[in-house]
């Protein structure tokens, strides 16, 4: 298996991250569902020195960030974990259907992959059993 290249894909996850967060945090939650025909991403991230977690979708209104700026920073990760998902199959590996990133500030990252059907059960409730196991 060829892991330079999932290598430098999990760190262009983190480099859109890093991006599109405009504040210091000490822990970053991502969850990406991939299937033919569907993607949702987005992500939580804890403030440094604060224990209260900040949406993906929050950020714009929280704080005075261009909004082009955001979506195409957005569209890039999106793009990014496509690729991901992509190179499982070239790499001969059953393709994912979700997984959860964990990037910590001091750089190190943690990946669960998830290979349910997860296509019959809400996006909503999908969320929020995602939200009670890691963010707490």
């Amino acid at each position: 298996m060829e892991t330079k290249n999932m290598e430098l894909m999990y760190q262009q996850i983190a480099n859109y991250l890093v991006d599109m967060i405009p504040e210091e945090w000490d822990k970053i939650y991502l969850y990406a569902e991939y299937r033919e025909g569907y993607k949702k991403v987005f992500f939580y991230y804890y403030p440094e020195n604060k224990s209260k977690p900040i949406y993906s979708l929050d950020i714009i209104d929280i704080f005075n960030i261009d909004e082009d700026d955001f979506d195409r920073l957005e569209n890039e990760l999106y793009s990014c974990l496509t690729n991901l998902w992509l190179e499982f199959s070239k790499q001969e590996q059953e393709s994912w259907s979700h997984l959860t990133y964990i990037l910590d500030s001091n750089g190190k990252m943690k990946i669960n992959y998830g290979y349910d059907d997860l296509s019959e059960i809400s996006p909503v409730e999908k969320q929020e059993k995602w939200e009670s196991e890691y963010i707490k």
